[in-house]
């Protein structure tokens, strides 16, 4: 049945290696005989989607192929339209992110063009993968059932071990949870309150609040461009006012911020950022290692653990990214036991 995804297939029983091996025997296949390949790839963490994307990308460039990301969003969520308008001549693999950000009634814009024009992959012979975490398999199977059976594979990457995954970042948003209609009441407040500061330099303290206070309302309604915005005015007035902590707290938050939004170049640079202004945070220090660690560059990731430690030796997440880098790269005999 569509969307029970989580139950055991034999694939969950095959290693990592092998199932980027099925999903680049698929798409070589397909780019030899001039077929389409339309390849759904189901994943429990970013964490995991970033590895797997990554180890894919690898594998395809060696064969000379290229993978080429393609993030939905309300202004891009006509997937078959867009991307038959931007095949070129060496018909690359396009790897499809975010389907739960096309926006429309329900979220359901991309889905429902996925099913409406679904002959565009055929037509246009696509290679494409896309990535689906666990709400956005329910809701593909639920708006695209007709695309749903015009995919030629399935791929998990469900199985993950706790001991492989990097813990979220130490000061990740924390926003209570509220209903929706009182997130936007909040946020009407506050941005009248911001209004009614007429002397903006008089009142950057009050303005930094503000904006924090707006960019978290703004993240808990997954408005992730919009918290960004905020994220940013807050950087630039801390900077002005010369407000060290907060500026190292903006930098903090709009990591964060990237990571969530698939940005995580920007996430790496912007906690870099923060650790420069407030090098005595351990907090700081074990997120730009959290961040290294889903970018795959494990070297890097304990170096930035190992600094959050020396700064906080009870620091959970840093210890446990840290045993997993040891583990990734096989120096077991470097975990503590």
């Amino acid at each position: 049945m569509p969307g029970e995804f989580n139950r055991k297939t034999p694939e969950q029983s095959e290693s990592f290696d092998e199932r980027i091996d099925q999903l680049f025997e698929e798409l070589s296949f397909a780019s030899q005989h001039g077929r389409p390949s339309i390849l759904l790839v189901f994943y429990e963490s970013e964490a995991m989607r970033h590895r797997a994307e990554g180890a894919l990308e690898k594998r395809l460039a060696e064969d000379g192929q290229a993978l080429v990301p393609f993030r939905v969003d309300e202004s891009h969520f006509d997937i078959p339209l867009l991307l038959s308008q931007r095949l070129p001549g060496d018909r690359p693999v396009f790897s499809v992110t975010g389907l739960s950000r096309g926006g429309g009634k329900e979220g359901a814009n991309a889905y429902r063009a996925l099913n409406i024009r679904r002959e565009y992959f055929v037509d246009y012979a696509m290679r494409v993968v896309i990535w689906l975490d666990p709400n956005e398999a329910m809701a593909l199977s639920r708006h695209a059932p007709d695309f749903w059976a015009f995919r030629h594979r399935v791929v998990e990457f469900n199985d993950v071990t706790e001991m492989e995954q990097p813990q979220p970042p130490a000061s990740a948003w924390a926003e209570p949870a509220q209903a929706p209609e009182d997130i936007d009441k909040q946020i009407t407040w506050y941005e009248q309150q911001l209004g009614n500061l007429n002397q903006p330099a008089d009142a950057s303290t009050q303005q930094i609040e503000l904006l924090f206070r707006l960019a978290g309302l703004y993240h808990a309604k997954k408005a992730d461009d919009r918290s960004i915005l905020y994220l940013q005015l807050g950087k630039q007035i801390s900077r002005q006012a010369n407000d060290t902590a907060w500026l190292a707290r903006f930098w903090g938050r709009l990591g964060l911020a990237y990571l969530e939004s698939d940005q995580p170049l920007r996430a790496v640079r912007a906690c870099l950022k923060a650790t420069r202004i407030n090098p005595l945070d351990a907090n700081l220090w074990s997120n730009l290692g959290h961040f290294y660690h889903i970018e795959g560059r494990f070297s890097d990731a304990i170096i930035a653990y190992k600094h959050a430690i020396r700064l906080d030796p009870q620091s959970s997440p840093a210890k446990s990214g840290l045993e997993a880098c040891y583990r990734r790269l096989g120096k077991n005999d470097l975990i503590e036991k």
